[in-house]
């Protein structure tokens, strides 16, 4: 079900209870009001807490608080993202194994429900190609009945949003973030630096080595097998926070932080090594060159995106298999900045 048609239905069953049969103190103007405020956002993370703000702001006598899911090797791991509208999300809490109950539930074992009774209250699931992806924790304060009817519509609303978000951004085939969510967050990075904060923000372009070949040798199914695994071991090396992109073709993108040039050097190359090392199916081994550039709010994006991919087409014509930074290529000499003209600004 597309998100515009679910959320005409949301409206007209919250218009079948009105007038006569809603109470006379339900908010619908709130809602209507958070409707809008909800379905205004085009980021993961403001959605997140626009969620969260329209159900403490509906449902005053609850606790509400948003865990977000992720799967590794078939498991579920959860952390908790936010429980409480003005705080920021916590990227530093561990990921953990949830309790028997709530693990039962992400996999599904038990008969599917909308809503789940816990010990401490309701559990709303979230979905993404029929995986749970988040969970709404919901705990009432005393004896409080909860409005499940609109706790449901709104859980639906977000994941239909959810969803739309995944598909406009995602690359359809390895599932990471694609090239116009790559040029959105870029620009959003480059143009919200904060020198003070310990760790830096760096671009890192990444090439497959030889690939041709192996789209020659074994076969486009062969080769985007390639790619999937690739964007898979990238997912399990990198960080939650660390922004992963197919940049086209077999080139990737990575935006991270480092607490310097030297150790953003050392996670790649540590990345490098754990490629080389593990062996493709058919393929055998599988070596990637990557080139990287500190983030530099002195430049435009398109002039970031220029300095990693001279690194790495340096790393790419010097033996492959390797991390070079553009900086450091710059001070050797191997390298030069090219000046960007006025009107490129205009281009992100």
């Amino acid at each position: 079900m597309n998100s515009a048609f679910a959320l005409d239905i949301t409206t007209m069953e919250i218009s079948r209870t009105t007038p006569d049969t809603m109470p006379p103190d339900y908010p619908l103007p709130e809602i209507l009001d958070s409707l809008v405020e909800l379905t205004a956002q085009r980021e993961r993370k403001t959605l997140e807490i626009s969620l969260l703000t329209t159900l403490r702001e509906l449902m005053p006598n609850c606790t509400v608080a948003l865990y977000n899911c992720r799967w590794i090797d078939g498991h579920p791991w959860w952390r908790i993202q936010l429980d409480h509208p003005d705080q920021e999300p916590l990227p530093n809490q561990p990921w953990t194994l949830p309790n028997s109950k709530i693990l039962r539930i992400l996999q599904q074992q038990d008969e599917r429900q909308p809503v789940y009774q816990t010990e401490t209250g309701l559990c709303v699931p979230l979905y993404q190609i029929n995986q749970v992806v988040a969970v709404l924790m919901v705990t009432p304060n005393h004896d409080t009945d909860i409005d499940h009817t609109l706790l449901l519509a709104l859980a639906r609303i977000h994941e239909n949003f959810l969803n739309l978000l995944h598909a406009s951004d995602s690359d359809t085939l390895t599932g990471l973030n694609n090239r116009r969510k790559f040029d959105s967050q870029l620009y959003t990075l480059v143009a919200s630096q904060h020198p003070e904060l310990p760790r830096l923000p760096f671009l890192a372009l990444l090439d497959i080595d030889h690939f041709k070949r192996v789209n020659d040798n074994y076969g486009h199914i062969i080769g985007d097998e390639v790619l999937l695994m690739l964007a898979q071991r990238m997912q399990q090396f990198f960080g939650e926070e660390d922004g992963l992109y197919r940049y086209g073709g077999e080139e990737f993108a990575i935006l991270f932080r480092a607490v310097s040039a030297e150790k953003a050097q050392a996670i790649l190359e540590g990345f490098c090594e754990r490629i080389s090392n593990q062996p493709f199916p058919q393929v055998g081994q599988v070596t990637v060159s990557i080139g990287f550039t500190r983030l530099d709010q002195s430049f435009v994006p398109s002039q970031v995106i220029d300095r990693a991919d001279k690194a790495l087409y340096h790393s790419k014509t010097n033996g492959r298999n390797q991390v070079n930074q553009f900086e450091a290529l710059q001070q050797q000499g191997f390298v030069n900045e090219v000046a960007v003209a006025s009107g490129d600004i205009d281009l992100f």
